[in-house]
């Protein structure tokens, strides 16, 4: 790993939850996980053209949502903040990954260059990636004209067998 790799990895590790051990990290982000997606479909009534159904194509639903309602600042109308839907949107995207692939399965693990900090990941075979705000900021994504960076992302690492 080179040493500008390192800092960025360190700064990521700056930015994760710290707990004392791997039993209370856990018992946070199944609670993390289960009240977005709680939240999600108490506020799904309120938001037009999406209703999470955890299909895959239902991630190019929400992602045309995210850009309504960031394009008209209308996030307050679903009581959300941008952020908080981008929360959302990330562990949306997990379970779509989970619903849909059988060996597919939530994962939290200690972040292996800090020390106490733990991130949420979703796990298939070799293949771990971290939701922790992995669509921040998506509306200034580069190469996402076409607004469908959920669905590209999940077929991109998930559509064919790892």
């Amino acid at each position: 790993m080179s040493e500008h790799s390192l800092i960025i990895a360190l700064k990521y590790g700056e930015k994760l939850k710290e707990f004392d051990d791997i039993a209370q990290a856990e018992k946070y982000f199944i609670s993390y996980k289960d009240e977005l997606l709680n939240r999600l479909e108490a506020i799904s009534g309120q938001l037009d053209g999406f209703s999470p159904d955890y299909t895959i194509e239902s991630l190019k639903n929400i992602e045309k949502l995210y850009f309504e309602l960031y394009r008209n600042n209308a996030f307050g109308k679903s009581g959300l903040s941008q952020k908080q839907f981008e929360r959302i949107m990330s562990v949306y995207w997990g379970e779509v990954v989970i619903k849909n692939n059988a060996d597919a399965k939530w994962l939290i693990e200690e972040f292996a260059f800090s020390q106490g900090k733990y991130e949420l990941l979703v796990n298939k075979g070799l293949c771990n990636i971290s939701i922790f705000d992995m669509f921040q900021d998506l509306y200034k994504r580069q190469g996402n004209k076409r607004q469908n960076l959920l669905f590209r992302e999940y077929n991109r690492y998930f559509a064919r067998q790892l």
